[in-house]
């Protein structure tokens, strides 16, 4: 059977440069295809110098070590029917932790509703020898989230034609979160929750080594871009930027990209 390796978002998108619901407590943590998972470290591993006593790869130094030291993050937008496109990346020295209060005040201010969140796992059984479809279980993270986020709204929750001028979609996984699961998890739950059909729906994607590889979470605000007058975590928040990580809230600020090389 072949294996198809997955190739973590950093390196994937440096090619392609190149060439609940209602609670501000967070949740506690397709394709089929076989997968075979490589994160950055192991990537290190397989990238050795051919010749006899070749000094080996540091992996805290350039690309490697980079990606390791900080948070990527993709962001694009979104639409119903029309699917999700990237459309930027931008890398920040670290996440910003938030408290619980200072985030209901921030989005009370702004004119800002938490709509869902949801966590996921990545799951994948061999199936070995056997052909059966039973016996082949794959679930993807960023999906696993998108469903576990829908599954926590109250029924028939609806996004008011006065409120948001767009709904702002959060994922925050590690070092091997793929951007195609990302854009297929978005598209799933833009198609899913009941938005105005102006709207605009934008979404981040943020790679953080610190978080475990096979976990995923997203959370979905509905932001009324009442943002004037505030700077740092607290405009970020106001923009709908809210990331839930160990029963935490999160996010970055733009004071924090940085343009290091290496």
């Amino acid at each position: 059977m072949m294996t198809l390796i997955r190739i973590p978002i950093v390196v994937v998108w440096t090619a392609v440069l190149a060439s609940q619901a209602f609670s501000f407590s967070p949740a506690a943590p397709c394709d089929i295809r076989a997968t075979s998972i490589v994160s950055t470290t192991e990537l290190s591993s397989l990238i050795q110098g051919e010749e006899k006593g070749a000094e080996s790869l540091n992996e805290n130094e350039g690309g490697v070590g980079l990606a390791k030291r900080t948070a990527v993050k993709i962001s694009g937008v979104s639409q119903k029917g029309k699917g999700s496109e990237a459309r930027e990346l931008l890398r920040y020295d670290r996440m910003q932790g938030l408290d619980g209060a200072v985030v209901e005040s921030v989005m009370e201010k702004a004119e800002c509703a938490l709509v869902c969140s949801g966590t996921g796992k990545e799951l994948y059984r061999d199936p070995g020898s056997s052909n059966r479809v039973e016996d082949k279980v794959i679930a993807l993270a960023p999906i696993e989230a998108a469903k576990d986020a829908l599954a926590s709204m109250a029924s028939a929750f609806t996004i008011g034609e006065d409120n948001p001028k767009s709904v702002v979609v959060n994922f925050l996984g590690g070092d091997e979160l793929i951007i195609g699961e990302v854009l297929e998890a978005c598209d799933l739950l833009v198609e899913e929750l009941d938005f105005p059909a102006k709207t605009k729906v934008k979404f981040h994607s943020i790679s953080f080594d610190e978080i475990p590889a096979d976990v995923c979470s997203v959370t979905v605000v509905a932001s009324g871009g009442k943002a004037a007058g505030m700077e740092g975590v607290d405009q970020s928040v106001a923009k709908g930027e809210l990331y839930a990580r160990d029963g935490k809230w999160f996010t970055v600020a733009e004071g924090d990209i940085t343009t290091a090389s290496n």
